[in-house]
């Protein structure tokens, strides 16, 4: 990859290299080894160093925006350009700043270099873009604000050359896959890693180095640091591995980040975010299943009904063989979250007593406090120092009169707000995995060509709040969409969810036969008097779903429901409301039958009986994540 032309000074005038989009980028974290304390204090010093590099600039960045947005005569008399020209508005300009004030700080130089004060000022400029210009939609994003130093989480890479092969970037991981697993085998062959790793020194041979895999960052005046790597051990994630990390050549960038645990030396854990031009990998199973589904489901048409607390499937296949679904909460998953809130709420208190002792000026006495204060007045008694228990002092319109960003917080606290973090990041990413699971049995059973309703689930909080957290419809959405695009890439055409517009369709208020049968919200049962139709509402919406046309695809104003093909099928839909059929769990591990029963937790349930009446009543929170189960 090295270039052989002659090398000149002054700009490059080779050919600059361009990312292939057909390849792919994936991200790849690596946790990194800190548990020797002369690594790990460097580490810990060029983010002190970093932090202060960034800030610098953020503050000159926040100024000049201030000025830019004040100088209105000058922007219409001279230009905007050349006001941010003056003021020293651009990427170029917060680099030079950068490598001022880096070069007006010599302790500072012992731990940041240029190259990642560049990166940091690119950072700054980016967010300053986005204020100062529009986006697409025609917004602006808020003005800069100064980051703390607890939210300094990421140092962020240089991508590597792909033009010389020998070029230093900011931090490069060195060593190779092989090397790794050679260096951490026992005598069995097994690969196992020692709690702490040993310190890694190559010299200055890095380029030669085929040891275990170590993060590099060269060019400090106290030496190079390296970090080592460890890798994950069980079995099912060396094909991972193994997928990112055999070729070195595509190996892009690496931005370090911390996260905040208390159980790491120092209170942090790092890992290095390895990003790799290749597409994501998928699994031999997962593979299998998305070609068995493209091509069982080929001709099947899919139509789905978000509500607050389940998801109703319908699909067919041109009017015949029509299937419906159900995605549900079940009991077990339900006690889960009933335990997980629990805690989240002791946590929470526990969270709010140590601020309010910390920040006592900033609160008022709650009515039975200042009752005693005022008892302890009368009788001549000295005041006592207790914990205000009142609400925060504000200002008639509610807005505190001290942000909560000033607040003094303590370690107690910190490491409370690190464990709730960890404990909401498990949560999500469980959450995802069931999402990832569900979508597949759905896919799998139904098709991968798919009709929502275009709603807007983040307006649903307003009125349902902690129902539609605890189901989130739009994880099981979002997963369903990416399961179906894969699905239609290997069926070689397009997959995925369209969105039909509710004023063209309005689905929940007509019947299959084409008869407007207005319902209100409480209304759960659909009751045709022109056809004589009874089900479910929520099943007979996403009947109708799908059989909507769109006339341009992307767009939901275009869609419209093509009554005479659901008047056609209406026999079929008689005998699917009617008929009963088994359930199937949602993420099972190897493709979902429709009438293969698995276990329990969020269940996918066919609807067995149209003519069970469902005693919602008016209230979503009452008959949240209850299990249909009709008699």
């Amino acid at each position: 990859m090295a270039s052989s032309g002659k090398r000149t000074r002054g700009p490059n005038r080779g050919t600059a290299w361009v990312r292939n989009p057909d390849d792919g980028v994936s991200v790849l974290r690596l946790a990194l080894d800190t548990s020797d304390p002369l690594q790990r204090g460097r580490l810990e010093a060029m983010y002190q160093g970093a932090y202060q590099v960034r800030r610098a600039v953020q503050r000159r960045a926040k100024n000049a925006c201030r000025a830019y947005w004040a100088a209105t005569h000058e922007r219409n008399d001279q230009g905007p350009a050349s006001v941010r020209d003056r003021l020293g508005l651009s990427k170029t300009a917060l680099e030079r700043a950068a490598y001022a004030h880096l070069n007006a700080a010599p302790h500072l130089r012992r731990h940041v270099t240029k190259a990642l004060a560049m990166n940091l000022a690119d950072g700054v400029w980016t967010a300053a873009e986005r204020h100062l210009f529009r986006d697409a939609s025609g917004n602006r994003h808020g003005a800069l604000r100064i980051g703390r130093w607890y939210d300094f989480t990421r140092l962020p890479g240089r991508a590597r050359s792909h033009t010389r092969e020998r070029k230093w970037e900011s931090f490069r991981l060195h060593g190779t896959l092989a090397g790794h697993r050679a260096a951490y085998a026992d005598g069995s062959g097994d690969f196992v890693q020692p709690r702490a790793l040993q310190p890694i020194d190559s010299g200055d041979a890095w380029w030669k180095y085929a040891g275990p895999l170590a993060l590099v960052f060269s060019g400090l005046a106290d030496g190079t640091l390296v970090l080592p790597v460890r890798l994950p051990t069980s079995p099912c994630n060396q094909p991972i591995l193994d997928h990112h990390l055999t070729d070195p050549s595509r190996w892009h960038k690496i931005d370090v980040v911390r996260t905040q645990d208390p159980q790491s030396p120092g209170g942090w854990r790092y890992e290095a975010h390895l990003m790799v031009l290749t597409q994501p990998y998928v699994s031999g199973s997962t593979a299998e299943r998305r070609a068995r589904s493209a091509i069982e489901t080929a001709d099947r048409t899919v139509g789905i009904d978000v509500n607050v607390s389940n998801l109703s499937i319908a699909s067919h296949d041109t009017g015949r063989d029509m299937r419906l679904s159900r995605v549900v909460r079940d009991e077990p998953q339900q006690q889960r979250d009933r335990g997980r809130a629990r805690r989240e709420r002791r946590r929470q208190r526990a969270l709010d007593r140590s601020r309010r002792a910390l920040n006592r000026q900033h609160y008022k006495l709650s009515r039975r406090q200042d009752k005693r204060a005022r008892r302890r007045a009368e009788a001549g008694l000295r005041p006592v120092e207790v914990v205000p228990a009142g609400p925060r002092l504000a200002r008639t319109d509610g807005v505190p009169l001290t942000s909560y960003r000033a607040d003094q917080l303590s370690t107690r606290y910190r490491r409370l707000r690190a464990a709730q973090v960890a404990c909401a990041a498990s949560a999500t990413q469980a959450r995802r995995d069931r999402a990832r699971e569900v979508a597949a049995g759905v896919v799998a059973a139904h098709g991968y060509q798919i009709v929502i309703e275009d709603v807007r689930l983040p307006a649903w909080s307003a009125s349902w709040g902690r129902a539609v957290a605890a189901f989130s419809p739009g994880t099981l959405i979002a997963a369903i969409d990416h399961e179906a695009r894969a699905v239609g890439v290997r069926a070689g055409g397009s997959g995925g969810i369209e969105r039909a517009s509710t004023a063209t369709t309005a689905l929940s208020q007509h019947c299959p036969c084409g008869e407007r049968v207005p319902k209100r919200l409480a209304d759960r049962v659909h009751a045709c008097p022109r056809c004589r139709l009874r089900g479910d509402r929520d099943d007979v919406s996403a009947i109708l779903a799908s059989f909507v046309v769109l006339t341009e695809r992307g767009v939901p104003a275009s869609a419209r429901v093509d009554y005479p093909a659901a008047h056609d099928a209406l026999g079929e839909i008689r005998r699917a409301l009617r008929s009963a059929a088994s359930t199937y769990h949602g993420w099972a591990r190897h493709p979902v039958r429709v009438n293969r029963p698995l276990g329990p937790r969020w269940i996918v349930r066919r609807v067995v009986d149209a003519h069970t009446r469902l005693r919602r009543g008016g209230s979503a929170n009452r008959w949240h994540g209850r299990v249909f189960n009709p008699a």
